[in-house]
């Protein structure tokens, strides 16, 4: 600490006994420790996490380079964080906002690998700013190839998952995969995401036109939701209700919207996908996914687990913790089949198999000292009920079936139950675990 201090102040005197209020530091050295903290925030909020745990980590490093009276606020676009200085003395405040998002969970484990060297004293301040430096720059396109084949393999496990065969998984592959190369092409022109669900939603349902038109033996709806599922914001879904069971309602709030805006982007391509279908000649119906035998459950589950570790490479997890990520949605789903196929209710068996990927989760980032998300998302994604929701909307669209409006009300259960189950198992692990050597 008091080589923080000597840093932050300028100044220090042997033999001399530290009073117990610090002196007041110049505005340039706070400004520059709160610019910090706030980056560093910012690319934590940018990635997914939550907000409490943004508001945690802001604290942390600013206590960590000596301001130990800090006051922050987090919020779905900004950050605001002030230094009190003292009771006659105004506070020392800046201000960051976070205007792009991008889910790369490599920034996640930088940042908390930095805020857990410089909390211990492993590395002084100047090193944190410029380490921080290095994980901005760093943050580098990833190989395109890589990615675009992680997302089309995600998507071609899915489907196997869901019971499809070799030609549903090659053709959500293929759709997966010009779906990812159009919208990063329409992402640099600025395109809206609600727009580019929907383009996305609308070429995913036209690959299964094709095949219907085909006559190929091969279910539409899978087609349609492997195609979809680089689409679905699994983050996005468990921080909105992490943040409202945590205190922070706006953020909460402001991140269900972006869920559900891009849920009816999602749904709309869908629908305008079918509806040119129609225009076409092609009748192209979305059934609903039934539970498979008990002798499909291993295939299922090491579907899953493929599905999560790719799910992990796309969005840039550490390669040592993919594994992991795999493992725990092969956990996840198998808790979610074994209680359905002993008679569990769908968002029973989908909380419960929340509850254990959300603990998994802590337990992998508390052995690793890396954030949960780089585990929990992928592992949540196999639960994700996007196919139930673009169902729902179809029916309640078309007028099929009379059942649209309990199929989405069974979608949202099963969402806020994946949700408040991750959150529910983060916070019983979370307690009671201990750190550990690295695995």
């Amino acid at each position: 600490m008091a080589r923080t201090r000597d840093w932050l102040f300028g100044m220090a005197e042997p033999g001399r006994a530290q009073p117990v209020r610090l002196p007041e530091p110049e505005e340039r050295a706070v400004y520059r420790i709160l610019n910090f903290a706030l980056r560093a925030g910012g690319l934590m909020l940018s990635s997914g996490a939550g907000t409490i745990e943004v508001e945690s980590i802001i604290l942390e490093l600013t206590a960590a380079c000596g301001l130990l009276h800090c006051e922050v606020d987090v919020t779905f676009t900004s950050m605001t964080a002030s230094y009190i200085r003292g009771d006659d003395v105004e506070p020392v405040t800046t201000l960051q906002v976070v205007r792009h998002r991008r889910v790369d969970y490599s920034r996640l484990a930088n940042v908390y690998a930095l805020r857990a060297d410089l909390v211990a004293g492993r590395i002084t301040p100047d090193e944190a700013l410029a380490r921080l430096d290095a994980i901005v720059a760093g943050t580098k396109a990833r190989r395109r190839t890589l990615v675009v084949l992680s997302w089309a393999g995600m998507a071609a496990a899915f489907t196997v998952l869901l019971g499809g065969g070799v030609l549903v998984a090659a053709v959500a592959f293929v759709s997966t995969s010009v779906v990812y190369m159009a919208n990063l092409s329409l992402a640099r022109r600025a395109i809206p995401d609600f727009f580019l669900s929907a383009f996305g939603a609308a070429v995913a349902t036209m690959f299964a036109t094709v095949l219907v038109a085909a006559n190929a033996p091969a279910t539409a709806s899978l087609v349609v939701a492997g195609g979809i599922m680089v689409l679905v914001p699994g983050y996005a879904l468990v921080a909105s209700v992490q943040d409202a069971l945590t205190g922070f309602p706006i953020s909460g709030s402001a991140r269900g919207l972006e869920v559900l805006l891009t849920a009816t982007g999602i749904i709309t391509g869908v629908a305008g996908g079918l509806y040119l279908s129609i225009t076409l000649g092609v009748r192209v119906h979305l059934q609903s996914v039934q539970l498979l035998p008990v002798v499909h459950v291993p295939v299922q589950v090491a579907a899953a687990g493929v599905a999560a570790a790719l799910y992990a490479a796309a969005t840039s997890v550490p390669r040592r913790s993919i594994p992991w990520a795999g493992i725990a949605g092969a956990i996840g789903w198998g808790t979610f089949l074994a209680l359905r196929h002993g008679g569990g209710s769908l968002i029973f068996a989908t909380a419960v198999a929340a509850v254990v990927v959300g603990a998994l989760g802590n337990v992998f980032a508390g052995r690793r000292q890396t954030h949960p998300f780089l585990f929990v998302v992928p592992g949540i994604m196999p639960l994700v009920p996007g196919l139930t929701i673009y169902q729902g909307m179809f029916n309640l669209f078309t007028g099929e079936n009379g059942g649209g409006p309990a199929t989405l009300f069974r979608a949202l259960g099963m969402g806020l139950a994946i949700a408040a189950g991750v959150t529910f198992g983060n916070m019983v692990i979370k307690p009671l675990r201990r750190p550990r050597p690295p695995l």
